[in-house]
């Protein structure tokens, strides 16, 4: 009988997340959700409160996705350049099927950020404890500049040059983690 419990609950989660992604989640109702599910109403609040609790819930489940692919990534012994693009290219196709109002509604809550946040800034920490990023740049600024760069993505001023979002997070990742200058050029003793 518990298997049934977990199947109802996993079609609930499965059918909200479909839902808020075609159609944003203040646009799907309670009553929706358990149509499209084929559940009962008293079905859907024996697993939820309400559709926040449900949007909460699956908001989480992509976090630990997320986090745990970034912690998987990071345990690689791999160059820490290596472990960059590995992580872009993931971030890029996982994104590219969390689209919309969904994502906005779930990337600017404030747990997801600081979590992301803390992970972020030791990824660096290691990084320079490695010799792989200048000691000189705090992690903080480069946290702050990465956020900072966020925002062009989300105001979508990137549009205006690239035609698709992953040559854009190429381009970008490489000028914020590989610099503008070429190998040739860079002189330690040029930037301090």
């Amino acid at each position: 009988m518990a298997g049934l419990g977990n199947k109802k609950r996993n079609e609930l989660l499965e059918t909200g997340k479909q839902l808020f992604l075609k159609h944003g989640v203040k646009r799907i109702s309670v009553e929706e959700i358990c149509s499209v599910a084929n559940v009962s109403k008293a079905t859907f609040y024996k697993y939820f409160k309400n559709k926040d609790e449900l949007l909460r819930t699956i908001r989480d489940n992509l976090m630990d996705i997320g986090f745990s692919k970034f912690d998987e990534i990071n345990k690689l012994e791999l160059r820490y350049s290596q472990k960059v693009n590995l992580m872009s290219k993931w971030r890029i196709e996982f994104f590219k099927s969390i689209q919309g109002e969904f994502l906005d509604e779930i990337i600017e809550k404030s747990e997801f950020k600081r979590e992301y946040l803390t992970r972020f800034i030791q990824n660096i920490k290691i990084a320079q404890e490695n010799g792989e990023i200048r000691k000189e740049v705090s992690p903080e600024l480069i946290a702050l500049v990465t956020e900072k760069l966020r925002e062009i993505t989300l105001q979508e001023n990137w549009k205006d040059i690239y035609n698709d979002y992953a040559t854009y997070q190429d381009e970008m990742r490489t000028l914020l983690f590989f610099g503008m200058l070429t190998d040739e050029n860079r002189n330690e003793g040029d930037v301090k």
